[in-house]
């Protein structure tokens, strides 16, 4: 059974999914997800599939009988794995076989084809969609051509980190009620934290240093009359090189990452004013909202609540 679900403030929505049946009755549809059409061992092999999140990061389990091998064609997803139990056997297309112990997390790349053998009834995966390891990296100032390909991590203690974030982490990734800024934030850390633990495996291009000034341009002018032109200027960039570098890194528009981060300073300037005294008009108009009804639909898009209400609520609320 497949159960698909919105969830308010979240534009790619929130996904339930509860799968359970034989190799032989597994959907096609796990076959994309995993690129593994091609079967995964003894067709009567019973299987438990549950997973929760939304289109960029989500959380899934697996429960499974038998021993299982096969192949992993490219797929959408790069998925960070472990197992609870036995043991795994990955080949990359390099040809190097790690073994994957019980409890190690292990970042299966999307671009990339795997062969794998797995002696283990519990498997965890992490899913995390391109454009949101893509973001994670322009944050830093790193923009990659071509697929991403990652760093395996050498040691326990490069995991440590990943290990306490998922740990601490886990339940609000499947929690249907974390929604607008709140799962965006999340789903930033979490994709930051993966690209700490396994880096980038390929040289960043020429222009990751003009995305960077690209970034800093907007993030320090976004309280001025900004166009796609001025930041393009700071770049060093055409206004169409410009557009793609930003769609293809960062997941949106440069105008679109602006609003972005004006509406963000609106957030956080409503969360500490005074409800007595300030105007959401007013804290709107300065950082360039000069339509309140577009800006209101917007904000509540990324924040999942109205600004009054985040005005009401902020930290002079019981004043």
């Amino acid at each position: 059974m497949t159960h698909l679900r919105p969830s308010s403030g979240s534009p790619d929505g929130f996904r339930v999914v509860r799968l359970a049946g034989t190799s032989a009755t597994r959907p096609a549809s796990l076959s994309d997800t995993y690129g593994t059409g091609g079967g995964i061992g003894d067709e009567r092999s019973a299987f438990r599939y549950t997973g929760a999140g939304d289109a960029d990061l989500s959380l899934r389990g697996s429960a499974v009988e038998g021993r299982r091998t096969g192949t992993m064609e490219p797929r959408a997803d790069h998925i960070v794995f472990w197992i609870g139990d036995g043991s795994a056997v990955i080949t990359g297309d390099d040809g190097v076989r790690i073994t994957v112990r019980p409890g190690q997390p292990f970042l299966i790349a999307a671009s990339l084809r795997y062969d794998f053998e797995a002696a283990t009834s519990r498997v965890s995966m992490l899913h995390l969609s391109d454009r949101l390891l893509r973001s994670a990296l322009a944050a830093e100032g790193v923009q990659v051509a071509g697929p991403l390909r990652f760093r395996r991590a050498e040691s326990d203690a490069d995991l440590a980190t990943l290990r306490s974030v998922l740990q601490s982490l886990g339940g609000a990734i499947t929690d249907d009620g974390v929604v607008g800024r709140e799962r965006a934030e999340l789903n930033a850390r979490v994709a930051r934290t993966v690209v700490a633990t396994f880096p980038v495996d390929a040289p960043a291009t020429t222009s990751s240093e003009r995305l960077r000034d690209a970034l800093t341009y907007i993030q320090d002018n976004a309280h001025d009359v900004v166009t796609l032109a001025d930041i393009a200027a700071a770049a060093g960039m055409s206004p169409r090189g410009l557009q793609q570098s930003f769609n293809r890194s960062v997941g949106v528009s440069p105008l679109a990452h602006l609003r972005n981060v004006r509406l963000d300073a609106v957030h956080e300037a409503l969360r500490s004013a005074d409800p007595s005294t300030a105007a959401v008009a007013e804290v709107a108009r300065q950082w360039g909202f000069a339509h309140l009804g577009r800006f209101s639909g917007a904000y509540r898009a990324r924040f999942g609540e109205l600004p009054s209400a985040t005005l009401r609520s902020g930290v002079h609320a019981d004043d």
